[in-house]
């Protein structure tokens, strides 16, 4: 009884101990798991911290913080700490770095540090910085650069926000008012927001009244506005609304002399693929010599888009054009176009259109399109040349004959 006694506490007490051993490896490993995710977590957190766009330089218009003095708001600044006694939260820290931005008060920046911040702003399209630094901008009565100026101008248009495109407008007003004259009052940043909103015939007024009087800075900046205008137009809006952005093309012709906005309403006009709008073209090119003359200076470039999209029933057009005001040679570098887009794809009956298109207009091509018209009748053989064709014949007659001998 006495050795049955000792051998079951030794079992026992050998059973205990092998389940202590399996208790302390799995709580160490537990322990040691839950160490390497908090790491893994952090580092997650600080990489997306890192990329993260939204954790930026932040502008807030706190009129409490900008009421107490410096030192006190930089006592007031929050700061993010993790108390020691809670469970570790990612999603806490986060939330509490992104509801309390860091303060900027640009009272206290130069020209360009403002100026860095409104353009950042601008181009990553975050529309509530914009408003903030604005905000600041109207409180504090200052203005970024010019440059800077016009974007955060032409912002607020398309963004057809009228209340702080007028408050802005009249903060230049006040500030640099010799920019406002010079930039035609700004009228043409009233001709975009009207623009967008849909007021297209009040919109195209405002341009042409702010083209009257603008410099050569600004009619550049108008003329970038007034290419979305086209581009907005072409195969979109009405008719009407096409002949209204066109009178303002001739508007600029005739009074400007100024023929880019007509130029270009009449290529994407004659390039467009409703025939309403390529008939415009027509009449606007039988209208205007001046037109003509343009047109003729682009015709490369002209020519060269069509073909690039396999377009050639509107580069024969062209030439209809050309041909009805006898501009000749117009007519031969269309062809010379047509005849080289042709023979690169190999069309011998395309290029013998042309070349007998060009004898019967007394449009004489250059002899080089001759031989490549050769090329292409004759094959591979017309490029062989006569020492090739020669070399067989000599081995021919230097052959000797072989006899057999029967004796």
């Amino acid at each position: 009884m006495n050795n049955m006694a000792f051998l079951t506490h030794r079992s026992l007490q050998s059973t205990y101990h092998w389940i202590s051993l399996r208790n302390i490896w799995f709580i160490n490993m537990v322990a040691g798991h839950g160490k390497s995710t908090n790491v893994d977590a952090i580092d997650s957190f600080i990489s997306e911290l890192m990329e993260n766009k939204s954790l930026k330089w932040k502008v807030i218009n706190d009129s409490k913080q900008q009421l107490l003095p410096r030192k006190a708001v930089e006592a007031t600044e929050p700061v993010v700490s993790i108390p020691r006694k809670s469970q570790f939260r990612l999603t806490q820290i986060y939330d509490d770095l992104t509801s309390n931005p860091i303060v900027i008060n640009i009272d206290q920046l130069e020209q360009y540090h403002i100026d860095n911040l409104v353009e950042t702003a601008i181009k990553e399209r975050n529309k509530k910085d914009v408003n903030l630094l604005f905000d600041q901008m109207n409180q504090y009565r200052k203005i970024p650069s010019k440059e800077v100026l016009c974007m955060l101008l032409e912002y607020l248009a398309n963004d057809t926000d009228r209340v702080r495109l007028q408050l802005l407008m009249a903060l230049c007003r006040e500030v640099i008012p010799d920019f406002v004259t010079n930039s035609s009052n700004l009228l043409h940043y009233n001709g975009l927001l009207l623009w967008k909103n849909g007021s297209s015939l009040q919109s195209l007024n405002c341009f042409k009244e702010s083209l009257r009087v603008c410099d050569s800075d600004t009619k550049l900046i108008i003329n970038r506005m007034l290419i979305d205008v086209v581009d907005e137009t072409i195969g979109k809006k009405s008719e009407a609304v096409l002949l209204a952005v066109i009178e303002v093309g001739e508007f600029c012709l005739q009074d400007l002399n100024d023929e880019f906005l007509l130029c270009y309403s009449w290529e994407k006009s004659f390039r467009s693929q409703w025939f309403s709008d390529q008939e415009v073209a027509k009449k606007l090119f039988d209208k205007h010599k001046k037109l003509r003359d343009a047109v003729a200076k682009r015709l490369p470039k002209i020519c060269f888009i069509c073909l690039q999209e396999f377009k050639t029933e509107q580069v024969y057009q062209l030439m209809e054009l050309f041909l009805k005001h006898e501009m000749m040679p117009q007519c031969r570098q269309v062809l010379i176009r047509l005849f080289e887009y042709q023979y690169y794809r190999r069309d011998l009956r395309a290029c013998s259109e042309i070349i007998r298109n060009s004898i019967e207009l007394d449009i004489p091509l250059p002899d080089v399109c001759n031989r490549k018209l050769l090329n292409l009748l004759l094959g591979p053989a017309y490029h062989k040349s006569p020492t090739q064709t020669s070399v067989p014949k000599q081995k021919d007659k230097l052959k000797v004959k072989n006899y057999e001998l029967k004796f």
